[in-house]
């Protein structure tokens, strides 16, 4: 009875037990494995952590102190190049070494090759390589790095983005809770909620920030200010929603954020992506505005250069060029571009020598190697650069033999008139830096400028071409004048705009400093349209007044001398509305 029981139980046969065996194997695997996968994104949670953390104390640091905690260079970062993580448009400084010991109340899971190391003045490169549990910043982006990285899937991380979105925009430490701290100030105390208080350099004067929740139009009763500042100050309250107060009861002194904030400068050639992904090409040594309505192609892209001079980028679209074949089929290419302006052509103007040594060029060969430089660089680059404002100088002029003085692209300067044309090109070329080339505008040049204020919406083709009159400084024109200075008899002498900003009807004469009227601008270009005749690099066709003039003056109808007319002239000819404006590429 008993064998017979057992002979009819069932037994674990040999095929069971091994398949038993193998999912327990398997569950073990997937068990280890996920305990692995977890602990690698735990990994990355910390760096992540980490580099926020850093990225608030740096940034208390940096308002108190005017530097980043870090001066050890740090060299070992050709895996992260290799990884697409660095931006060549922002992260063009050196790496240094972040200082933790300078930092107070800093927890960190992980950099700790710092305590190896941070008594070094110096890391060669054979010492990088032995530490890389370290957190690096860049000095000009102040974008922060992992050194050792986070394995995760294959994909291995450095800092808080992904090499699919390198991160573009340098990080601006000069910010409280949000708040801007000025240049030349530092954080003393408080928060956004009970007010941020800020000292000046030699700890004379406390300021407290003064939110401003609604935009508005005229300056607060308890502000006083000079006039001429006021429509910046309101630009600038209603930016960044706030201003600075002295907290000396006695006194109504003011600081505001001034609205020419720049990137970081560029020491190599680089393209900046604005926020619509557009992009331009932006010289070495150049810095593009981050100012909002400054900081986009299309509402117009506002660089400078070194010497403080501002310029504007004109896109030219590399999809215009149907027959040019390369960057040296210079006939093509002229004439793709003579194709997509236009509109803005009239015969038998033309970009071309003729026997009068026109503005300096002594031979057609001359004159054509450098236009071939210009429609080069534009095919390339996908566009160039044209002065901000009429070319100014900080002394004003009466007569054809003042001295020839340093000429400027920026706001408030006096314009550069009384020049023939010789002198013009003399003095444009003079702003040119860091091996660029500027120039008075060709005919093509200027057509292009207007076709990108066409295509970006700044101006209608009539406004551009029919009548200007709305936007350009003419003697039937009015507008106010809110800054700068105003001449109402030729330039012989000129006027503050102090008290009170100033009315121009129509039927008046008045020539303005640089930048003066926002009105008599589009898409951050001034004064295209009148204040003074431009001279150009173009051919009328005339031999007897073969120079040709752009733009119209401040004592011409804004109708009969648009923004797109031309004038013939004699070279010899200097008056005190003709000027001129730069190009740059």
């Amino acid at each position: 009875m008993i064998k017979e029981k057992i002979k009819k139980e069932k037994g674990v046969t040999l095929i069971s037990l091994t398949v038993a065996i193998a999912v327990l194997i398997i569950l073990a695997n997937v068990i280890i494995y996920n305990a692995k996968d977890h602990l690698k994104l735990e990994n990355l949670k910390a760096m992540q952590s980490d580099i926020d953390n850093l990225k608030d104390k740096i940034s208390i640091y940096y308002a108190q102190n005017g530097k980043i905690p870090a001066s050890v260079k740090y060299t070992n970062i050709k895996h992260l190049k290799e990884a697409n993580m660095i931006s060549d448009t922002v992260d063009l400084g050196d790496f240094l070494v972040i200082d933790l010991s300078a930092i107070e109340s800093l927890t960190l899971n992980k950099g700790r090759d710092f305590e190896k190391i941070k008594s070094f003045k110096t890391l060669t490169d054979e010492q990088a390589q032995n530490y890389t549990d370290l957190y690096i910043i860049n000095e000009v982006s102040h974008n922060i790095f992992y050194v050792a990285g986070i394995t995760v899937d294959e994909k291995v991380f450095y800092t808080n983005y992904t090499a699919d979105k390198v991160d573009k925009e340098a990080v601006d430490l000069r910010y409280k809770e949000g708040i801007k701290i000025p240049e030349g100030f530092y954080y003393q105390s408080g928060t956004k909620e009970i007010g941020i208080l800020i000292r000046n350099a030699d700890n004379s004067k406390t300021y407290k920030w003064i939110p401003v929740d609604e935009n508005i139009t005229q300056i607060p009763i308890n502000v006083r200010i000079d006039t001429n500042q006021k429509e910046e100050f309101i630009q600038s309250v209603n930016t960044y929603h706030g201003y600075y107060e002295d907290t000396n009861v006695n006194s109504q002194e003011v600081i505001y954020l001034g609205l020419q904030n720049w990137s970081p400068v560029y020491d190599k050639e680089g393209i900046y992506q604005d926020k619509n992904e557009d992009t331009a090409y932006i010289p070495k040594g150049f810095q593009v505005s981050q100012t909002p309505g400054e900081n986009t192609i299309n509402e117009g892209l506002v660089v400078k250069d070194s010497n403080e001079n501002e310029w504007v980028w004109i896109e030219v679209p590399k999809s215009i060029y149907t027959t040019a074949q390369s960057s040296e089929d210079y006939t093509n290419i002229e004439k793709d571009m003579q194709t997509y302006v236009s509109d803005y052509r009239t015969n038998p103007y033309m970009d071309s020598w003729y026997a009068e040594e026109q503005h300096g060029f002594q031979t057609s060969e001359d004159y054509d190697n450098w236009k071939n430089s210009m429609l080069k660089s534009v095919y390339e680059k996908g566009g160039f650069y044209v002065g901000r404002y009429e070319v100014g100088t900080q002394t004003f002029r009466t007569s054809v033999s003042d001295t020839l003085t340093t000429p400027v692209i920026q706001r408030n300067a006096y314009p550069y008139n009384y020049v023939i044309g010789k002198q013009a090109q003399e003095r444009a070329t003079q702003l040119a830096t860091n091996g660029k080339t500027s120039s008075l505008l060709f005919g093509i040049q200027w057509d292009l400028m207007l076709k990108y204020i066409e295509t970006k919406q700044g101006k209608t083709l009539a406004q551009i071409k029919e009548d200007s009159t709305t936007w350009g400084n003419y003697s039937n024109a009015d507008f106010t004048i809110t800054r700068g200075k105003y001449s109402m008899n030729n330039g012989t002498a000129f006027l503050d705009v102090m008290t009170s900003d100033i009315l121009k009807l129509s039927g008046s004469n008045v020539l303005v400093t640089t930048g003066s009227v926002q009105k008599n601008s589009t898409l951050n270009i001034y004064d295209i349209g009148g204040n003074l005749e431009e001279w150009t690099l173009e051919y009328t066709g005339d031999s007897n007044s073969p120079c040709t003039l752009r733009g119209g003056d401040f004592i011409s109808n804004g109708s009969n001398y648009s923004v797109f007319a031309r004038y013939s002239v004699k070279s010899s000819r200097s008056f005190y509305c003709d000027g001129f404006r730069a190009a740059l590429w």
